[in-house]
């Protein structure tokens, strides 16, 4: 009996040890994909402001060009 249980806690053990391995491993992939994320969210929000910017810059360009060479007046 004795010798069962010694083996029947042996192997619970290396289970524990192989969950807390893998657990290691997915917090690991977790935060490394967190990572990727933010890094990607800033350089989304980079990208967005210099769009509008860009936007903001072509349309005004239009309007002076309209305003000097088409005679629009307001």
């Amino acid at each position: 009996m004795n010798a069962t249980q010694d083996a029947s806690n042996e192997m619970q053990n290396n289970i524990n040890k192989k969950l807390i391995s893998f657990n290691d491993k997915q917090n690991d992939l977790i935060f490394a994909t967190r990572k990727r994320l933010f890094d990607l969210e800033k350089i989304q929000k980079r990208d967005c402001i210099f769009l509008i910017c860009m936007n903001f810059l072509i349309c005004t360009a239009c309007i002076l060009i309209c305003v000097k060479l088409g005679g629009l007046t307001w």
